[in-house]
């Protein structure tokens, strides 16, 4: 009786929000180690940021481990938090609204 073979399915761990998601503590480091990278789950304009940070970098300094879709990637774990601030930063500046209220009177 032959049996189908399946391919293999990406185990990476997924998330919804823009976060970098550490190393399960069900690794073979059991998590007690700092995790050497993460995935970063993102959306394409946040990848495109991420991107142009590492493309800015000399060649010793880049961070992108490996470009898996169009919205993960793995990354060196000790740009988390550059990552992080360069993103917050960009969308302090982008999501800037001004409301302004004026006042009316039914007559």
């Amino acid at each position: 009786m032959a049996t189908k073979s399946k391919s293999p399915k990406s185990k990476l761990p997924r998330s919804k929000s823009s976060k970098a998601v550490p190393a399960s503590p069900n690794s073979p480091s059991g998590g007690a180690l700092k995790p050497s990278g993460y995935l970063l789950s993102c959306d394409i304009p946040a990848k495109q940021l991420v991107k142009k940070l590492n493309d800015d970098e000399p060649a010793d300094k880049k961070f992108i481990i490996e470009d898996l879709d169009e919205t993960h990637m793995l990354i060196k774990g000790w740009a988390r938090e550059k990552i992080t601030n360069a993103v917050n930063k960009f969308m302090d500046e982008v999501n800037t609204v001004c409301i302004v209220w004026s006042s009316y009177m039914y007559v």
